[in-house]
């Protein structure tokens, strides 16, 4: 699911994957974001060759701070909101769903013990009083 902003309605803030068991590749980030995330399903042995990557001109500009969530195990409640901080959805997300976080606010919430989350963003980190600004 995509969510866009109220305030600027082209501008894609967030997106919200609910894990499906049956897909093959899946681009979750449009190609001009910096945070670029896919889901992709291998039926069976593969190797990826050896490679590395180059960097790209539009790195040396000033890199927004896009993050993302992946949950493992438990439960947990995202509420994302719109660049004014308004509410824009609030989604549940069970195992092998997908948060990102291109613009707006977002916050997390923890729903059972024991939950394990994989989180991405872009880098440099340089703390919370640095990166984040709380609401």
């Amino acid at each position: 699911m995509n969510i866009y902003s109220k305030i600027k309605k082209k501008k894609l803030l967030h997106v919200f994957f609910k894990f499906k068991k049956n897909i093959s590749r899946i681009n979750l980030s449009p190609d001009n974001e910096f945070l670029q995330a896919s889901i992709i399903r291998f039926e069976s042995k593969r190797i990826i060759s050896s490679h590395y990557h180059l960097n790209h001109k539009v790195l040396k500009k000033k890199r927004p701070i896009q993050e993302s969530w992946i949950l493992i195990k438990g439960k947990a409640k995202i509420t994302f909101f719109d660049i004014n901080k308004k509410k824009l959805k609030i989604c549940l997300m069970k195992p092998g769903d997908v948060s990102i976080s291109f613009g707006g606010g977002h916050k997390l919430e923890i729903m059972s013990s024991n939950t394990i989350i994989y989180e991405y963003k872009t880098g440099p980190y340089e703390g919370s009083k640095e990166d984040l600004n709380y609401f």
